[in-house]
């Protein structure tokens, strides 16, 4: 990605820089989120007073059909590792969605590029941003997944038009990262350690799914249709899909397992709306396997918990 610096904008966390972006496009504009998702975003945009559309996805990502249905002017989606889906979207469906933005001066597409960093193997598909022609995609990444948590630092790269109209009309915000931080963080990727870090790190959480997927094989057998699951994911992020053949519901399953102490989400608990949830009957029995902090040696005890709930 080639930028000039003056349309990277940095803050403390990308939920800051939701709040600069709508004071940017304005609370005027209708928005359309990604449903399910994250949930914060919908919270961010509530609280802001701004009107949101919960827009329906495939398995290819947000529909574009869903973004004409709304009248939205603004599509706020994770093209590169959608949480909690894990879709990657693929370049056609990114295609659309651009040529959908340039078809009207109002339209923007906020891409939320999560867990961009880790990809296991294959190429990665570029950024939508080095992929627009129109000045139509605000990018927006952070370093709290590839360095940590702890680390409140986020940017955005904004169209040059975009850039200069924050300029000019809310250069009034101080920074909310120090300038030691930044150029403490400029310092680490320039002399080449932020790469070096995001090379040990792929390698390292590699490792650490091929284990983990080795586990499950173990303690529930190969995947095929009398083992009762499935394992679904995209080569990228540090989460996968665990889809289990079960006669129980997902809130039925999760209550179980809690009472284990073992804590896991299902995908339908990310829908905005629970009635949509409960429509969508192809949600339910997914579940989310994050195994980035997973304590691994706990991982055999909780698929014996698990292997119970199988039909």
């Amino acid at each position: 990605m080639s930028v000039d610096p003056d349309q990277i904008i940095v803050g403390a966390g990308t939920e800051y820089l939701y709040g600069l972006l709508i004071k940017l496009l304005g609370k005027d504009k209708k928005y359309c989120i990604e449903n399910p998702g994250y949930k914060k975003i919908s919270q961010i945009y509530e609280t802001e007073g701004v009107s949101y559309y919960l827009g329906s996805m495939d398995e290819y990502g947000l529909l574009v059909s869903e973004l004409d249905r709304s009248g939205a002017d603004i599509a706020h989606i994770s093209p590169t590792h959608h949480f909690p889906t894990g879709i990657t979207m693929p370049v056609p469906r990114r295609l659309e969605l651009l040529s959908w933005a340039s078809k009207d001066s109002s339209r923007y597409i906020i891409e939320d590029d999560y867990d961009s960093e880790f990809r296991h193997k294959g190429t990665p598909i570029p950024p939508l941003q080095t992929m627009d022609s129109f000045d139509k995609v605000i990018y927006i990444n952070t370093f709290s997944k590839s360095l940590a948590s702890t680390i409140r630092i986020a940017y955005m790269v904004l169209p040059p038009h975009l850039a200069q109209f924050f300029y000019d009309k809310l250069s009034f915000y101080s920074c909310t990262v120090s300038t030691f931080d930044q150029f403490t963080l400029a310092s680490f990727i320039e002399k080449g350690y932020f790469e070096k870090h995001i090379n040990r790190m792929r390698l390292q959480y590699g490792r650490k799914r091929e284990q983990v997927l080795g586990i499950f094989e173990e303690v529930l057998g190969s995947e095929s249709k009398s083992s009762g699951y499935k394992i679904v994911e995209n080569d990228s992020g540090l989460h996968f899909i665990l889809e289990l053949k079960t006669r129980y519901k997902d809130a039925e399953i999760e209550k179980q397992l809690l009472s284990k102490s073992i804590k896991i989400s299902a995908i339908s608990d990310f829908y905005m709306d629970a009635f949509d949830a409960k429509l969508d009957a192809a949600s339910q029995g997914k579940f989310i396997i994050d195994y980035s902090n997973m304590n691994i040696a706990l991982l055999p005890d909780a698929l014996k918990e698990i292997k119970k709930l199988l039909s």
